[in-house]
C-alpha cells in the first residue's frame, strides 16, 4: 500500500471533472498517485479526462437503490483490493454510503476512509425519502475514519451523530471556483456579444440563466415557472445543464411541453465553459433548496452575473443580499417573478450588484480548497494510521 495513493470515490465522472480534478492534479503535483471510482458520467458530458488519473468505472448507484449500491460495493471493494490505496475519500452523500458499506466488508486496517458531504439530507430532511437519507448519511459518517461538510449547518446536524472532533467544516465557500476561467483575461467584455450572437440572442434582450441540474429540489420548477410569469419583453430563460433520471423535474407533463415550444427558451445543454456562458447572462437563478455550498453562484459573482436565489443553507452563505443579489424569503413563482420584473425595469440596481460582484469575487478562490484537502490528506500517516492524533482523527479499524 502506498502512503501517497489517493482513492476518489463519486457518484458520476462528471462529479469529479466538475469539482475535484485540481485536488487530484495538486495530488500527482506532490508525487501522489489518484485513482477515481466513479459511476457513468451524466448524458451530454464531453469533458476529456486527465492522462494522469486512473479511472475506475463502478455501476451506477446514484438513484441509491438497494441492487445499486450491492453491485457498487463489491465493485469498489475489488478496486480497492486491486490498486490498494492508503486513503479512500468518497465524495457527495450516495458515494459516502458506499464507501462506508465497502469498508464493513473490507480490512480498512492501515487505511483512511473519509467522506465529504455537498449538502445533507439530515440537517434538512424534505420528505420521507430525504430522512431515510439522512439516517443512512449518520450510518455511514460513524464508520468512516473522518468526514467533511461544507457548511456550519451540516457539521452542527452531524455532530448529534458523530464525534464533533471527527468532523472537519471545509474553510472559505466550499469547493470554490476556479477564479483563473472567470477572469476578464477569459472571458472579456465583449464575449457577452460574441455568446449571445452565436446562441441567437439579440443583444438588447434581459438574459436570465438556470444553470444545474433540471431537478426539483434546486428549484428548476420554480426558475421556469417564474420567468414565464414575469412575461418580460424581449427576454430570453437560457438553460444551461441536463434533465436529471434520479429526480424529478418539478414541473407537470404540459409545461414540459409549453417549455419546449417557448421560443424565449434557449437550451444549450452541458457546457465545459459555464463561466462563458453565465457572462452573456443578465441575471442567475438558482431557487435551490438543498445545496452545500453552490458552485453556479460563486461563478456566476466572479464574473459579475448577480444572482436570485433563496434563503436556503449554502444559497445565503454565497450571496450578500442586496448587494451582489437578492435572496428571496422563499422558493415560489411569484417572488421569483416579482424579482425578475424589478430587475428587469431598474438596470442602475442591476448594475450596481454586477459592481459589487466583481469587487467580491476573490473570496471564492478554488485554490484555498485543493490547499485545506492536501493538508487534511497529509495529517494522516497512512502506513501507520494508528499513530495520527487521537484527539484529532479516529483512525479507520
Amino acid at each position: 500500500m502506498s502512503g501517497r495513493r489517493l482513492m476518489i470515490v463519486v457518484p458520476s465522472a462528471s462529479s469529479f471533472l466538475a469539482f475535484l480534478r485540481e485536488v487530484a492534479a495538486a495530488w500527482i503535483h506532490s508525487g501522489g498517485t489518484v485513482d477515481v471510482a466513479a459511476g457513468p458520467e451524466l448524458r451530454g458530458v464531453i469533458d476529456a479526462w486527465p492522462a494522469d488519473v486512473n479511472r475506475l468505472a463502478l455501476p451506477d448507484f446514484r438513484a441509491g437503490s438497494p441492487s445499486g449500491l450491492a453491485r457498487a460495493t463489491f465493485a469498489l471493494r475489488t478496486a480497492i483490493l486491486d490498486r490498494k490505496p492508503a486513503i479512500v475519500h468518497a465524495h457527495f452523500s450516495m458515494a459516502v454510503v458506499l464507501a462506508a458499506a465497502t469498508k464493513q466488508i473490507t480490512n480498512g486496517r492501515g487505511r483512511t476512509w473519509l467522506g465529504t458531504f455537498h449538502g445533507m439530507h439530515l440537517s434538512h430532511p424534505s420528505d420521507a425519502r430525504s430522512r431515510a437519507l439522512g439516517y443512512a448519511e449518520a450510518w455511514a459518517a460513524r464508520r468512516l475514519s473522518a468526514v467533511c461538510v461544507l457548511n456550519t449547518e451540516d457539521a452542527e446536524a452531524l455532530a448529534r451523530h458523530v464525534s464533533a472532533h471527527r468532523i472537519r467544516t471545509v474553510p472559505g465557500f466550499g469547493v470554490g471556483c476556479d477564479l483563473d476561467a472567470c477572469s476578464s483575461s477569459v472571458v472579456p467584455v465583449d464575449h457577452r456579444g460574441l455568446i449571445r450572437t452565436r446562441l441567437g440572442i439579440p443583444e438588447d434582450a434581459f438574459v436570465v440563466a438556470y444553470v444545474g441540474r433540471r431537478t426539483s429540489f434546486k428549484g428548476f420548477a420554480t426558475a421556469v415557472r417564474g420567468f414565464r410569469q414575469a412575461n418580460l419583453p424581449a427576454s430570453r430563460l437560457l438553460l444551461v445543464g441536463l434533465p436529471d433520471v434520479a429526480h424529478r423535474s418539478g414541473l407537470r407533463p404540459e409545461e414540459h411541453v409549453e417549455l419546449e415550444r417557448d421560443t424565449r427558451v434557449i437550451d444549450v445543454g452541458w457546457q465545459e465553459d459555464v463561466p462563458a456562458v453565465l457572462a452573456a447572462a443578465d441575471v442567475c437563478v438558482l431557487p435551490s433548496q438543498r445545496e452545500g455550498v453552490p458552485v453556479t453562484l460563486m461563478e456566476a459573482l466572479a464574473v459579475g452575473t448577480p444572482v436570485i436565489t433563496i434563503n436556503s443553507r449554502g444559497c445565503r452563505d454565497v450571496v450578500r443580499d442586496g448587494v451582489d443579489g437578492i435572496i428571496l424569503p422563499s422558493s415560489t413563482a411569484d417572488s421569483l417573478s416579482t424579482c425578475l420584473t424589478r430587475l428587469k425595469e431598474n438596470p442602475s440596481e442591476l448594475a450596481s450588484l454586477s459592481s459589487a460582484a466583481i469587487a467580491g469575487r476573490s473570496r471564492f478562490d478554488r485554490r484555498r480548497f485543493v490547499t485545506g484537502e492536501l493538508k487534511w490528506y497529509d495529517s494522516f500517516d497512512p502506513p501507520a494510521c494508528h499513530n495520527a492524533p487521537k484527539e484529532i482523527y479516529e483512525c479507520a479499524s
